[in-house]
Parts: C-alpha cells; structure tokens; sequence
C-alpha cells in the first residue's frame, strides 16, 4: 500500500501515519462547548475535558518521529550528548505522555534510565502500559507530577527533554528553571517545539495555519487552566524560546540543525 492510503491509517509507526487525526476531531467535539466560553471568560479547559481521545491523538501523531528518527537522525546532530547516553545516562523526559520517546530511548541505550513525568493520569497509565508491552518497564519509570516536584527531591540528569510540551505548560520558566537545576555537570536541555516561522507572514502555509488554529482550540485553553498562567500556545517563535530560556538561568540557546517540517529542536546551555 502507498503512503496515500493504507500506510497513512493502519501502519502506527510508519513516517506518514496520520490515524490520529478523527481522534482530535472528536476530542475538540467534545470540549466544545466548553472552548467557546473561554473566549469571553478567558478561563481554561482541562485536558480531561478533551477526553481519553486527546491522549490517543497526541500518541499517534508523535510516536511515528520517535521510532524512525528520535536515534537516527535527531541525536545524532548533537553527538556528545548521544555519545552519553551510549555509555549509560539518565533522562527525564518532561511531557512523556503515552511515554513513547522515553520508551525509544531505553530501547535504543540499554544502560540508560529514563523517568517519565506527566501531569495527566491516563497519559501515564498508558505509559506503563506501553512500556511493558515493549520490553522496556525495567528502565523506564512513569510519575503523575511536574518537572519542580521533581527536581527538588529527586535525582539529577544528564539530559532532560521537552518533546513538544513546553508551549503547553502553563509555568514554562518555572519548568525550565527546575530542568536546569536538576542537571549534572554538563547536562543539557533538549527543548523540541513547533517549527513556526520566525516572524509572522501573514496568512502563513498550511503548516503556521495549523499551528495558529491548534494554538486557539487545544493548547493555550488547556494552559490557562492553572491561576495566573503563562502560556505561551503553539506559536512560540524562537526568540520567545530564548526570552524564557534567559529567565530560567540558561546561558545560552543553541538552534540544533535538524531539519522537520514541523518541529525546531534547542539546546539549552547552562
């Protein structure tokens, strides 16, 4: 079967897989009601309220990258910090999810561990699950929390990753002051976000029309839901990256030189 059919709706892995797509249909179906008042109450919509499809959608639209190029095209540009995790590292991937990069990565390094933090219970319910189901629940450890809770008590990284989470939180500057901090001598922060232009060109390709649109019906609603938040959305351009990089404490944001039509990768330097 091509890539225009049968791949695009039955093969989970394969680059083209867009089987994810009716589930965000449905979800925002569902939170609807609930989107249209926020434009005139400025409140949020808590991601439970998008319902357990949400977390399917999210799954399946990521995991695809995470199989064919998280290892083989993606760390490779940064090779010190591949060459770390060969010889045994440990990795807190912040946002996990359904846990499919975390599960990638203890895949690929057997001597890595990797703890995966996620504030949704069922996103980390499914995370377990997957991780047993692929071998790998022995060095992968799945927590309900935030990165704070855990760089203040728990252990310390040498790489901590943001797969396409941090323009949904809604204290992003607190979450990158704790990864900073939870670091070991020469750790790095791996920040993977939306590929958006660097200045708004009105009216934008298809790809900044979808990162504009999904900004208004699904990531800033579910970011205001905390008092007093700072959501940024989707369209988080890169001098906004490194306005929140420079108030967490980094040194300095290094633009990796990985090419994806939907997605930019930073390095963030302590």
């Amino acid at each position: 079967l091509a890539h225009t059919g049968g791949e695009t709706l039955i093969d989970e892995t394969n680059p083209f897989y867009a089987g994810g797509m009716p589930a965000i249909a449905v979800a925002v179906g569902r939170a609807y009601p609930l989107l249209e008042s926020t434009f005139t109450t400025g409140a949020g919509v808590p991601y439970a309220e998008f319902g357990a499809e949400a977390v399917t959608a999210q799954a399946a639209l990521n995991r695809p990258a995470y199989v064919n190029s998280l290892v083989t095209e993606w760390l490779p540009a940064m090779p010190d910090v591949q060459a770390r995790l060969a010889g045994g590292a440990r990795v807190a991937d912040v946002g996990t999810g359904a846990g499919w990069s975390a599960i990638e990565l203890a895949k690929s390094f057997p001597g890595v561990r990797v703890d995966g933090i996620d504030n949704d219970e069922d996103s980390i319910s499914r995370a377990r699950r997957n991780a047993a189901e692929h071998g790998a629940a022995d060095r992968v450890d799945f927590e309900v929390g935030d990165i704070a809770a855990v760089s203040a008590n728990g252990p310390r990284y040498d790489l901590v990753t943001f797969f396409d989470c941090l323009h949904d939180l809604a204290q992003p500057v607190p979450a990158l002051t704790a990864a900073r901090e939870a670091l070991l001598p020469g750790g790095t922060v791996l920040v993977m976000d939306e590929n958006v232009d660097d200045a708004l060109v009105a009216p934008g390709d298809e790809v900044q029309r979808f990162f504009a649109a999904a900004s208004v019906i699904w990531c800033t609603p579910q970011g205001r839901v905390e008092e007093n938040s700072e959501v940024v959305g989707a369209v988080m351009r890169a001098d906004k990256l490194r306005e929140l990089a420079a108030a967490a404490g980094f040194a300095k944001v290094e633009t990796v030189a990985i090419e994806h039509p939907f997605w930019k990768f930073y390095r963030l330097h302590p």
